[in-house]
């Protein structure tokens, strides 16, 4: 759905405007990745109208797709499926609340977690060399801990479902294709 849209825009664009020097596959790609960001706003926004918890549910998805920039993670068939996973899982998340005992032991987790695993399924996702995944890898460990010093709950939360999402996609599938 959103694959299609974005393709009937990118070509429209394309038709309207022939000499761009933007490829049409280019464009595509590009406007999934926008359309997939709005329409996940607006499926938490939907979501957290009747749960009263937007500013948890915001700081979920900032600090989820903060990590998963440099991370990686698994990825879904499609972007309406990732778009409603997505936005379901941070309205719900939202509305979790942990203690100061637990959002240590989930930063601790993560920490591991993206250690040993990030970052992965970013091969065809970022146009970042391969040589730098190793600093990749600090990066998402430095984020995640530094929430030993925020102690966010949400952030907590966040940082802990992305870290899964790396071991799902290294365990599970391979370049996003199930095994």
């Amino acid at each position: 759905m959103i694959e299609a849209a974005a393709g009937r825009i990118a070509r429209h664009i394309k038709s309207v405007v022939p000499n761009h020097p933007v490829p049409e596959d280019s464009m595509r790609h590009s406007l999934i990745a926008i359309i997939n960001f709005a329409t996940v706003v607006l499926l938490t926004l939907i979501g957290t109208m009747v749960t009263g918890k937007l500013d948890q549910a915001v700081m979920l998805l900032k600090c989820f797709a903060l990590l998963r920039m440099v991370s990686g993670g698994l990825h879904l068939e499609s972007s309406i499926k990732c778009a409603i996973v997505t936005a379901g899982t941070a309205t719900v998340l939202s509305m979790i609340s942990i203690n100061y005992s637990w959002t240590i032991a989930l930063t601790a987790i993560s920490m591991f977690i993206v250690l040993n695993y990030a970052p992965t399924g970013i091969e065809n996702q970022t146009r970042i060399p391969e040589r730098f995944y190793p600093s990749l890898t600090v990066i998402s460990f430095l984020l995640v801990a530094s929430n030993l010093w925020f102690l966010s709950s949400m952030a907590a939360i966040a940082f802990f479902i992305q870290a899964l999402t790396l071991v799902a996609n290294e365990h599970f599938t391979k370049g996003g294709e199930t095994t």
